[in-house]
C-alpha cells in the first residue's frame, strides 16, 4: 500500500510539472513575478535597470542605457544560486543496522558490526532481504558566501552602454562629446553622458530548511532499493544600495542620470537623487527532487565489500522557486568499505544532468525561456566510521564535488572614463578604479567539505544522528556549517 501511494505521488507531481504552461518567468517589462528565481532580477523593480514608465531611472531626452550591464552582471549570480541551491546534499539512505543471513537459523539477523555506519557516505552492505529501513533528517543551510565573496557585500558596476551620437539636428548633449579623451572602441564618438555609471553593493540573504524522509527495502540478500523525499522551505531576501556616479552634466549643470523619486521612495526630497536603496524578497515551501536509488552488493567478504548502484533524481521540485533542479539527474556510483571497529569507506560517482530553466534564458524582455544544461558533477566521499563505545559511533568524511561548466564569480575592478567638468567636458579628470565582480561563464571547480557526526543506538533498532558539514574551500554557494539531526529505525 505504501509503495502504491509513493508511486502515485511521484507520478502526480511529474504530471503537474510536465503540463505547466510555458510563459515569461522574469520579463522585467513592468510585470512582477512571485517566483524566487526572479527575486534577484527584480531587486530594482519590475524593470530592473531597464527603461520605460515605472523604471527606477528617469529618462532625460533618452532612455537610460544600463540594462545590458544589469543583465550581464546579475544573470550569472542568479544562475549560480539557482543551480547550487537546487541540488543540496542529503544524508545517505544506507541503513545504520543491517541484517545478515544466518544459514543455521535460515533467517536474517542483525549484523554483529560494531559501527553504525557513515552519515553522508556509504558502505557496501545492503540491508538484507525483506528488511525495511525508514529515516528522517533535518538540515539547515544559511548561505553566506559565493565563490569566496561574502553574500552580504557583492559589488557590481553597471556601465552605460555605448550610445552612438545622434547628429547635429539633435541637442548638443546627444552629439559626440567634444572631449573624446579615453573614449575608444565602442565608446568612440559617444556623447559625454556615457561617462556616468552605477555602483551597486548587494546583500543576498538565502536560507533553506530541508526535511528529508528516507526508506530502504531489501529486495534480495544483495540488492536493496531506496527513496529519499526532501521537503524544503526556502527564504530569500536581497537588498541593494545603488549610487549613480555623476561624471557628466546635462543642460544647466543638471544630472543627466538620476533616480525617479516617484519610484525610488528612498530618494525622499533629495534632488538630484543619485542614491537609491532597493529590496526584494520571497519564500517558498514544497517537495524537492525525489531521489531513487538501487544498490547491489557485488562482493561480500568477511570484512571487505564492494557495491555498485545508481541514483536517479526526478525533477519533482519547483525549480522556479529553488525547490528542485528542473532536470533529471542520473548518477552511477561505486562503494568500497571495510567492516571493523574502525571502518573505512569510499564512494565515487558521476552525475549526468539534463536541461533546466535554471541554466537557461529566462530574465529580461527578450528572454526565450529556453532551457540550458545543468552542470555534470563528479562526486566523491571518503572517510571512516568508528565504534567509540557500545551504541555510539563517530563518523568522519571528506565530501567533494567537481562541477563542470558552471558560472563562477570573481572579484574584479572597473576604471571609469573620467569625470567631466561641464556639459562639454572641457576638463576631464582621469578615471578612478571601483570594486566590481566578474564572471567566468563556464568554469570547472571543486566544492570540498568535511562531515563530522555521531550516531547513537537509543534502543532496539532506533538510531539517532547528529552531524555538521563544514566548508573547506570557497568555491560555489556555501554555508560555513550545515547542521543535521535525524532518526532512523530498521525493521
Amino acid at each position: 500500500m505504501l509503495k502504491r501511494l509513493l508511486i502515485g505521488l511521484i507520478l502526480h507531481i511529474l504530471f503537474i510539472h510536465g503540463i505547466a504552461h510555458a510563459q515569461g518567468v522574469c520579463p522585467l517589462d513592468g510585470t512582477l513575478s512571485g517566483k524566487l528565481i526572479c527575486v534577484i532580477p527584480q531587486t530594482f523593480g519590475a524593470f530592473g535597470f531597464g527603461s520605460g514608465a515605472g523604471a527606477p531611472l528617469l529618462a532625460n531626452q533618452h532612455q537610460a542605457h544600463f540594462e545590458g550591464e544589469f543583465l550581464s552582471n546579475f544573470d550569472p549570480i542568479n544562475e549560480a544560486v539557482g543551480i547550487q541551491v537546487s541540488q543540496l546534499p542529503i544524508a545517505s539512505p544506507s541503513a545504520a543496522i543491517t541484517f545478515t543471513y544466518d544459514p543455521a537459523l535460515k533467517t536474517f539477523a542483525p549484523s554483529t558490526e560494531e559501527s553504525l555506519g557513515p552519515i553522508l557516505g556509504e558502505r557496501a552492505n545492503t540491508i538484507g532481504r525483506n528488511k525495511l529501513y525508514v529515516a528522517f533528517s533535518f538540515q539547515y543551510f544559511n548561505f553566506n558566501s559565493i565563490d569566496g565573496r561574502n553574500t552580504s557585500n557583492i559589488p557590481a558596476v553597471l556601465k552605460h552602454q555605448p550610445f552612438p551620437a545622434l547628429g547635429p539636428s539633435f541637442p548638443g548633449f546627444l552629439q559626440a562629446c567634444p572631449n573624446q579623451t579615453g573614449m575608444t572602441g565602442s565608446y568612440a564618438g559617444n556623447p559625454c553622458f556615457v561617462h556616468d555609471f552605477i555602483q551597486t553593493t548587494n546583500n543576498i540573504d538565502l536560507t533553506v530548511h530541508q526535511y528529508a524522509l528516507y526508506a530502504t527495502y531489501g529486495i534480495t540478500r544483495h540488492l536493496d532499493v531506496s527513496v529519499a523525499v526532501p521537503i524544503l522551505n526556502v527564504s530569500m531576501n536581497v537588498n541593494a544600495n545603488a549610487t549613480i556616479v555623476q561624471n557628466s552634466f546635462g543642460p544647466g549643470g543638471s544630472a543627466f542620470h538620476q533616480f525617479d523619486p516617484g519610484i525610488v521612495k528612498s530618494c525622499g526630497s533629495t534632488k538630484p537623487c543619485l542614491n537609491g536603496t532597493f529590496s526584494s524578497s520571497g519564500s517558498a515551501s514544497g517537495i524537492g527532487d525525489v531521489v531513487l536509488r538501487g544498490k547491489y552488493e557485488v562482493y561480500q567478504g568477511e570484512r571487505f565489500g564492494f557495491a555498485a548502484g545508481v541514483d536517479v533524481r526526478l525533477p519533482t521540485g519547483d525549480e522556479k522557486n529553488f525547490l528542485g533542479s528542473g532536470a533529471v539527474g542520473v548518477r552511477p556510483f561505486g562503494v568500497i568499505s571495510y567492516g571493523a571497529r574502525v571502518s573505512p569507506h569510499a564512494e565515487v560517482g558521476y552525475e549526468v544532468n539534463g536541461k533546466s530553466i535554471l541554466a537557461g534564458d529566462f530574465v529580461g524582455p527578450t528572454a526565450t525561456n529556453a532551457k540550458g544544461g545543468l552542470p555534470d558533477r563528479f562526486v566523491y566521499i571518503v572517510g571512516a566510521d568508528a565504534a567509540i563505545i557500545k551504541r555510539l559511533t563517530g563518523s568522519f568524511d571528506i565530501y567533494g564535488q567537481r562541477l563542470f561548466g558552471v558560472p563562477q564569480l570573481f572579484l574584479s575592478s572597473f576604471t571609469d572614463l573620467g569625470k567631466c567638468s561641464d556639459i562639454n567636458c572641457t576638463t576631464l579628470t582621469p578615471g578612478t578604479t571601483h570594486p566590481d565582480v566578474g564572471v567566468r561563464p563556464n568554469a570547472d571547480y571543486n566544492i570540498i567539505s568535511a562531515s563530522v557526526g555521531l550516531k547513537y543506538r537509543a534502543f532496539s533498532h532506533l538510531v539517532l544522528t547528529g552531524n555538521v558539514l563544514l566548508k573547506l574551500n570557497d568555491s560555489g554557494l556555501r554555508a560555513k556549517a550545515i547542521p543535521l539531526v535525524g532518526a532512523s529505525y530498521s525493521f
